[in-house]
């Protein structure tokens, strides 16, 4: 019997777990997953499932969702019925329309990766949108300055170099760099974030949002995040590459984490109103 799971449990699933364990599979249309879906969510529309069961060829747990919860019990089964372990399979129950948690609009951004470049080009432009976020959350610091919100755009900016130190790190193992990384890092243009938005874009959004505006600071952050979060899950599922495979599942768990402090950031607007 495949196991339900609810919306609420689903989501302290996704906060609790880590990444490398688990898939979550968005079984609808293409045009559905694009309206909007589960931040990390891969899609694999059920005909796909039906007419490859054995798609999924390890022992991660996994958990089907659609629009009801009609489709991904189906996918469950025919996943199960392929030999899959039925202890690890679930479907969201009440589907999309239940769940209640964060959703994002639109497909993950992974044509910012090319297929025809190698590993350490990848890398070179992960520590590329990692220079992006640490701009926004630069620019985010000197707006909120005065504020209890100054403290936690800091930290994250500092965060966002950590990253791209650690992706720098990995890259020199297998290349001759011969520039220390702050060099190489404050040579990027961080024109581009991970999840598509331009630092146009964001440059203009903190232009015409007030000071103040505490919530809407942080939901654009949060907004940010998870399109970060949504894109490194998906990669993580395409890349081909071990050393990509695991850095991909390294930052979009670390996104996850960064998502926990900027939610819980939320709390600093009260106080500021």
């Amino acid at each position: 019997m495949i196991k339900e799971m609810n919306a609420k449990v689903l989501e302290r699933f996704i906060k609790d777990m880590n990444e490398k364990e688990y898939l979550i599979v968005d079984v609808r249309q293409y045009e559905e997953y694009r309206l909007d879906h589960i931040p990390g969510a891969t899609h694999i529309p059920l005909a796909e499932i039906q007419f490859d069961p054995y798609v999924f060829d390890d022992d991660r747990k996994l958990i089907f969702y659609c629009r009801s919860g009609s489709r991904s019990k189906v996918a469950a089964i025919f996943v199960a019925e392929a030999g899959y372990d039925e202890d690890k399979l679930y479907h969201l129950k009440g589907g999309m329309l239940e769940y209640t948690g964060e959703i994002l609009l639109d497909i993950p951004r992974v044509d910012l990766f090319p297929l025809d470049v190698c590993p350490e080009d990848i890398m070179e432009k992960l520590i590329d949108f990692e220079k992006g976020a640490f701009v926004f959350y630069t620019l985010a610091k000197e707006k909120v300055k005065g504020s209890e919100l100054y403290e936690v755009m800091k930290n994250m900016a500092q965060a966002e170099i950590s990253h791209g130190k650690s992706i720098y790190n990995q890259m020199k193992k297998n290349n001759n760099i011969q520039m220390d990384f702050d060099l190489f890092f404050n040579a990027c243009k961080g024109e581009i974030l991970e999840g598509g938005k331009t630092l146009e874009y964001i440059e203009s959004f903190l232009l015409k949002t007030s000071s103040k505006d505490c919530i809407a600071i942080l939901e654009f952050a949060i907004d940010l995040e998870f399109s970060a979060y949504d894109l490194y899950k998906t990669m993580a599922q395409t890349s081909t590459d071990k050393r990509l495979t695991k850095m991909f599942y390294t930052l979009a768990q670390a996104e996850k984490k960064h998502l926990e402090k900027i939610i819980q950031s939320l709390e600093l607007c009260e106080k500021e109103s």
